[in-house]
């Protein structure tokens, strides 16, 4: 896998703390987006089953919300293009239920 630094905060003397413990979250779906008082949130979901129950079956789960200013989403929308370009993945071909409107 191909790693690429990290893309620089528009202030660059603030320094950089990786945080070893921050939460990662598995996300195998894009439940939705908004954009409110210029805050674009994105509802990511996953696959669950719970199986405390007879005959579990998968049921779509909100696993995370991740809420950003304007100029942060578009910077993530630039460095996913860019990174997904470089792994020879088209970044506007979606693959999955999800489609670019």
């Amino acid at each position: 896998m191909k790693m690429h630094p990290p893309i620089q905060p528009p202030l660059p003397e603030i320094l950089l703390v990786d945080n070893m413990f921050a939460p990662e979250i598995l996300a195998g779906g894009l439940t939705g987006l908004s954009l409110l008082n210029g805050i674009v949130t994105v509802t990511l979901e996953n696959p669950r089953a719970d199986h405390g129950r007879p005959d579990p079956g998968l049921e779509r789960v909100i696993v995370g919300r991740i809420g950003m200013p304007i100029p942060t989403a578009q910077a993530l929308l630039c460095g996913l293009y860019q990174f997904l370009s470089q792994h020879q993945v088209n970044p506007l071909a979606a693959e999955t239920e999800m489609r670019c409107q």
